[in-house]
């Protein structure tokens, strides 16, 4: 009877301590997820944020690796009815995720801690928990991932959740259960995770070997590491490529089998059945669980037969389709990324300056050799970590620290400490997640081999990211998180305790209160820091720039050529999902074909293509078989893209190309052949983006006419033309630009990129009315610009321009008002001082126009325009005949060579 009531005691404490950390899982994960909805982006974000969202609504398939789990679950919650907006009801998916990974870091904090099996102070070991997981929710690459869609979140809780089970099975082994069902059970939900993505993989290993030090016999037992090592050795000796198979098997070990019987049929054969006669041998040893083998290896080939629903879904052709995986090759190609560059570990990206010598080796020099270069990855990880707490602005190791960084600090070294402590204590635990975050930080950053940061203040380093990258480093912050909160919880129950023994009574509660308060806020010093950095509120601009690009764009049929993803993603998204930018009407002008000039060195994008009505006059067969590059007459590499795009402009102007001499022209050779007296034959008018860079231009750049944000090729040629009455009704009428303008909206350094064609467009109609002598409206259109938020280099260009015009329209006053804005900025440039200098001598203001052309000097001592201007004022605004001739001997001190100042001076009789 006792027994039985000490049994039911002990019941009761445990459901106690449950229902509390169930309080406290839920408290940690709704205070999350409310700041994380209200930083929420209402709809599309950019990168691969709109493709995600457009391919879950229609089920297409996106970028490899494809991620048709997250498609599923994706167009799961696209049907909720949470909001009008679909791509909100998509970004709710992701900050939900977020919030419940944090709610599961709190549990692991706790659990971890009660692994010690000590006495421990339950106020402080909840609250290490929950500090832990607002850490996380508001550490800048996690928040920023999680406001938005993309598959990193989701990818996090399901690797918490594994972890969180493997510390459930330990403790149940320790209590002499044999019931291996959550092994089981993780397995499975790991290799379903690689329907997301990959990163969840990364934790493979370490649990591994956490489960070799728990239970070795349990793991052995399971028979899965054999299958592994014999199927690698078979890749091995069969000559096929070591690493990227084992890339297939993580990806899919159902896949990666098919492949092998595929490609090596004879390996294939002869792996099982040593396989299976290794396991007969077991058997008749009385060494196998017949029942626990079967069911782990029916689970990970049931679970990887995720992927499979890429070849079904894009044998029915839909809107998005990326690499077209209908056949088995393409479908092995896009879970081994083979769209991508290969993974090379050696050289290092960051031991060349260019892509050029990269691409060269070892035919070029490295610019750094590879412990410095790898150092300099690892800096750039680190750069990335001091970031997460105390905001980029705050804590960047390459441009400032603030006093604001030690709110950085402080997460890190509580981090340390909780490393170090916890090592000493529960190690089998600690290397579990050290493991992982070693991994998820060194190892990952050895495998990407990233190159330089876009925002490294070096700018001899040419060969950089197309953007920051701290988000594939996301996974690392969230285990350094999981030794924070044990961090706190030894610094608050007992680090800091042992300190304040030493210390006089009267100060011990004060310091401990401060010490608890500070610890407190680190959260909301977090929120204060990151917040302008993350936020979404408010932010439609990405939906309104693909509704704009497409609107731009009239005709039937029309084709546009556009740059990357920030000027193709966003187009599908609006072409394909309902939304208020196009009324909640999908599909939206799919009459307009995107050709992604990026996706064009593609075969299966140019087949797609002409399917979707481009005027291509090669078969599907026949762009099978075009090469990736070809010399042309000028020796330049004609890539792919190139290929297509004079085909397009020949076969649309009803010209037939002779293959391949007519494609290897040069520029100008074919400009004459096809685009002079060009006509649309086919009907399909064909547009550049504003963005494409003018490399990709050579063949029609003088045969383009701007229309708002999209280039029409034209019949006639000549420089800068536009279409003022067709701009002007775009910009002023038709454009969505409300969230552009909203002064609420942050706009970080890659959206005000994209406003710069906005402003670039007032530009154009500006000059185009100040040529035709209309001034005035000239001023007029440049003001309208000012209003987008733009960066100060950019912005003082605009005003530059309206002081150009200002001057020419006899208002020197107005001139100089625009050369102080640019002032204001605090943007210092030679054009601004010495045009300022004429307009102030224009005004008989000779003293501070005198000054001005002194600083102008200043700053470009070897520019002559200011010694020219310096020059006749001295000569004559104030018949200082002395001054003059200084000028002009101390440029002749720098410019020896200079004959017309010398002769200037001969003739002032020096």
């Amino acid at each position: 009877m006792a027994e039985e009531t000490k049994s039911q005691e002990k019941k009761g404490i445990l459901r106690k301590r449950w229902g509390l950390k169930l309080i406290f899982f839920l408290l940690t994960t709704v205070i999350v997820l409310s700041v994380f909805l209200y930083s929420l982006a209402p709809t599309a974000s950019f990168w691969d944020c709109g493709e995600l969202i457009a391919c879950s609504y229609i089920l297409g398939i996106p970028h490899p690796p494809g991620a048709p789990l997250y498609i599923n679950l994706g167009r799961l919650f696209s049907l909720i009815p949470i909001s009008r907006e679909v791509a909100y009801r998509l970004n709710f998916f992701t900050a939900l995720m977020g919030a419940i990974s944090c709610g599961f870091v709190y549990l692991l904090v706790v659990k971890l801690l009660e692994i010690e099996k000590r006495p421990l102070s339950q106020p402080i070991l909840h609250l290490s928990g929950i500090l832990a997981g607002l850490l996380l929710g508001f550490a800048y690459s996690f928040w920023d991932n999680s406001v938005e869609t993309e598959v990193y979140t989701p990818c996090v809780i399901i690797a918490l959740v594994v972890l969180y089970f493997a510390i459930l099975w330990r403790e149940k082994r320790e209590r002499g259960e044999t019931d291996n069902r959550l092994v089981l059970f993780a397995i499975f939900l790991l290799f379903l995770s690689a329907g997301i993505h990959f990163t969840p993989m990364m934790i493979f290993l370490p649990l591994l070997i956490y489960g070799l030090a728990v239970d070795r016999k349990a793991i052995l037992e399971l028979r899965v590491i054999e299958l592994l090592i014999l199927y690698l050795a078979f890749v091995l000796i069969s000559g096929l490529e070591l690493v990227d198979y084992f890339v297939l098997f993580l990806a899919s070990p159902t896949v990666a089998m098919i492949d092998l019987l595929k490609n090596k049929g004879g390996f294939f054969f002869l792996l099982w059945l040593i396989y299976f006669l290794y396991l007969f041998y077991l058997s008749s040893k009385k060494r196998l669980d017949g029942r626990y083998v079967f069911f782990g290896l029916f689970l990970i080939f049931l679970a990887s037969t995720v992927q499979f629903y890429l070849m079904v879904r894009s044998a029915r052709e839909p809107a998005i389709n990326e690499v077209a995986p209908t056949g088995w090759r393409q479908f092995v190609g896009v879970l081994k990324r083979e769209q991508y560059d290969p993974m090379k570990l050696y050289p290092r990206k960051t031991q060349f300056l260019t892509e050029e010598d990269y691409r060269n080796y070892p035919n070029s020099t490295p610019y750094l050799g590879l412990i410095p270069a790898y150092w300099e990855q690892i800096k750039f990880y680190l750069r990335y970590l001091f970031w997460q707490w105390a905001g980029e602005q705050n804590f960047d190791i390459f441009y400032h620290i603030t006093p604001f960084a030690l709110a950085s600090l402080i997460p890190i070294l509580l981090g340390i400490l909780g490393m170090v402590n916890y090592s000493k204590r529960e190690k089998k635990s600690f290397l579990l997640i050290f493991l992982c975050f070693l991994v998820a930080s060194l190892g990952l950053l050895t495998y990407l081999n990233l190159k330089y940061s876009p925002s490294d203040p070096r700018e001899h380093l040419k060969f950089r990211e197309v953007r920051e990258r701290d988000y594939f480093y996301a996974f690392s912050y969230v285990f350094f998180t999981i030794f924070i909160g044990l961090g706190i919880y030894y610094f608050l129950a007992e680090v800091f305790p042992t300190y304040l023994k030493k210390v006089k009574p009267i100060l011990k509660i004060t310091l401990y209160y401060l010490a608890f308060g500070i610890i407190i806020i680190l959260p909301i010093a977090s929120v204060l820091f990151n917040y302008p950095n993350v936020t979404r509120r408010y932010n439609f601009i990405p939906a309104e720039y693909g509704y704009n690009m497409l609107i731009s764009c009239e005709g039937e049929k029309a084709v546009i050529f556009t740059n990357g993803d920030n000027d193709t993603f966003p187009l599908w998204f609006v072409q394909e999902t309902p939304s208020f930018v196009n009324n909640y009407q999908a599909p939206f002008k799919r009459n307009v074909a995107v050709a992604n000039l990026s996706l064009l060195n593609t075969t299966w994008y140019c087949k797609q293509l002409k399917k979707w009505g481009a005027p291509i006059s090669f078969s599907e067969k026949k762009i099978e078989e075009l090469p990736q590059g070809i010399y042309g007459k000028d020796g330049r590499v004609y890539l792919l893209k190139d290929i297509i795009i004079r085909d397009l402009l020949a076969t649309n102007a009803g010209i037939k190309l002779v293959w391949p001499d007519d494609y290897l022209l040069t520029p100008h050779e074919f400009r004459q052949k096809v685009l002079k007296n060009y006509r649309e034959e086919k009907g399909t008018k064909i547009y550049f983006a504003s963005t494409v860079s003018r490399d990709n231009l050579y063949d029609v750049e003088p045969w383009l006419k701007t229309c708002g944000l999209v280039q029409l090729v034209v019949p006639d040629s000549g420089e800068n033309q536009i279409d003022v009455a067709k701009t002007e009704s775009l910009l002023y009428s038709v454009y969505k630009m409300k969230s552009m303008l909203d002064k609420r909206v942050m706009k970080d350094e890659n959206t005000r990129g994209l406003l710069i064609n906005y402003a670039a467009n007032y530009l154009a109609l500006a000059q185009e009315y100040q040529k035709r002598g209309n001034l005035d409206e000239a001023m007029r259109i440049m003001e309208k610009a000012l209003a987008f938020d733009l960066d100060k280099q950019r912005k003082s260009l605009l005003y530059y321009n309206l002081s150009y015009f200002a001057l020419m329209a006899q208002k020197p006053n107005l001139a100089i008002a625009y050369l102080d804005s640019i002032e204001k900025l605090g943007v210092k440039d030679f054009e601004i001082l010495l045009r300022k200098g004429i307009a102030l001598q224009s005004l008989g203001q000779i003293e501070k126009a005198e000054k001005s052309f002194q600083e102008a000097l200043q700053l470009a001592p070897n520019r002559p325009e200011a010694v020219q201007a310096l020059y006749t004022l001295y000569l004559t605004a104030l018949a200082d005949t002395p001054k003059a001739k200084e000028v002009l001997v101390n440029w002749l001190k720098r410019n020896p060579h200079d004959t017309v100042a010398r002769g200037m001076l001969k003739r002032l009789g020096g």
